[in-house]
C-alpha cells in the first residue's frame, strides 16, 4: 500500500495547524453534490477535524 501524503488540518479549538498522514478519506453527500473529506484527530485537543479534498 502506498504511503499517504501528509496534509494540513486546522484545529479550531487550539487555533493551530497540524500536519499528518494518519487520516481517513470519506465521501459525503452535500447540497452541492458528493465531496471527498479527510478526517483526522488533532494532536492538540484530541478532537476530530475535517478537510475538503474536492468533488468525488
Amino acid at each position: 500500500m502506498p504511503k499517504k501524503e501528509k496534509i494540513k488540518f486546522f484545529d479550531l479549538v487550539a487555533k493551530k495547524y497540524y500536519e499528518t498522514d494518519n487520516y481517513e478519506v470519506e465521501i459525503k453527500e452535500t447540497k452541492r453534490g458528493k465531496f471527498r473529506f479527510a478526517k483526522a484527530k488533532s494532536p492538540y485537543t484530541g478532537k476530530i477535524f475535517y478537510r475538503v479534498l474536492g468533488k468525488a
